[in-house]
């Protein structure tokens, strides 16, 4: 792989002047400068990105930072924002944080010496502030563009793009509610979880409004995981035989919940109707095909290259409102 070195050896100039030439800065005479860039053509060279970030002191890259790289959420989130920021000149870095605060203290601890252009901070888990919020406010202060994904931090100062959770969870438990499937279950995180929590206080308004009481028998805390929605559910079905519905906190947990239905010798949606939350790929080609409430990845994407791209000026706070897909499984 071909140098600055390899370049200024052939184009017969200094790698100082090679340098400048490939930044567009500093004053290099026409010839000289058609001269080393015929010489990047011939030797096919390809400038290290992240290096040259590191000697401006403000790079080309932003890191992004998920909680849990399993959760299918993530993975649409990454693909979506990779194009985005692509549009405008910038790359991807990638952190799986795997639900560990410490983690993140970590990262964000040596964010500075990487020449990053910006964090962008993706996970439901609760942000200990008292403890990352210095560290946050540290890379603003260096010009360094933060940026929350899926829980409000703009109170803090930093910018925040979320969908809408409580108010989406409270239309989805109510639409059971009015199709005669009370009572309704929750299997969800809710403890740590900003986002959890949020759907859950929807869940808890949507009953409230029904006039029905909040049973601690219907509400299981789990993991977002398949596994974990099946054994919450079942928890459920054993506690509550006579449950009719099911809202789960992310639609991995709704696939989860509908087989332990299943295995409960209890049908999908004729005896429970089950509502997920994320509207992943696959809930479209499962059978029955799973109700869930809608989320926008390619927006959310869009929103943080905006933010990337015009600085200070854009908004604390953006909020993406999520829709109720209707499909066979409620």
């Amino acid at each position: 792989m071909a140098t600055v070195l390899d370049v200024a050896r052939r184009a017969g100039v200094s790698s100082a002047t090679v340098s400048r030439v490939l930044s567009g800065h500093g004053n290099v005479g026409a010839e000289t400068r058609e001269r080393v860039l015929q010489a990047v053509r011939d030797l096919d060279f390809q400038p290290n990105r992240f290096a040259q970030g590191l000697r401006r002191g403000r790079g080309n890259t932003v890191a992004l930072l998920v909680g849990d790289i399993e959760q299918s959420v993530y993975s649409a989130l990454t693909k979506h924002l990779q194009v985005a920021l692509g549009e405008i000149g910038l790359d991807l870095m990638l952190y799986n944080l795997d639900h560990s605060a410490e983690r993140l203290r970590t990262i964000l601890e040596a964010a500075p010496a990487m020449g990053l252009r910006g964090v962008a901070l993706a996970s439901t888990d609760v942000i200990p502030m008292a403890t990352v919020g210095p560290l946050l406010r540290a890379l603003q202060q260096r010009a360094i563009t933060v940026i929350a994904i899926g829980q409000r931090l703009h109170r803090a100062g930093i910018p925040s793009i979320v969908h809408e959770e409580r108010a989406a969870g409270r239309r989805a438990v109510a639409y059971l509610v009015e199709q005669g499937r009370a009572p309704v279950a929750y299997v969800g995180r809710i403890a740590g979880s900003a986002v959890g929590s949020e759907r859950y206080r929807g869940y808890c308004a949507a009953l409230a409004a029904a006039g029905l009481a909040l049973r601690p028998e219907l509400v299981s805390d789990v993991s977002y995981r398949f596994a974990a929605g099946y054994e919450g559910t079942s928890r459920v079905l054993a506690a509550a035989p006579d449950v009719r519905g099911v809202q789960a906190g992310s639609d991995e947990l709704a696939l989860g919940a509908m087989a332990a239905i299943r295995d409960h010798g209890l049908r999908v949606p004729e005896d429970v109707a089950v509502v997920g939350f994320g509207n992943i790929d696959w809930g479209a080609h499962v059978r029955p095909a799973l109700t869930t409430l809608s989320v926008h990845p390619a927006t959310v994407a869009h929103a943080v290259a905006a933010l990337l791209r015009d600085g200070a000026g854009g908004p604390l706070l953006q909020v993406i409102a999520r829709t109720l897909v209707l499909r066979g499984s409620a």
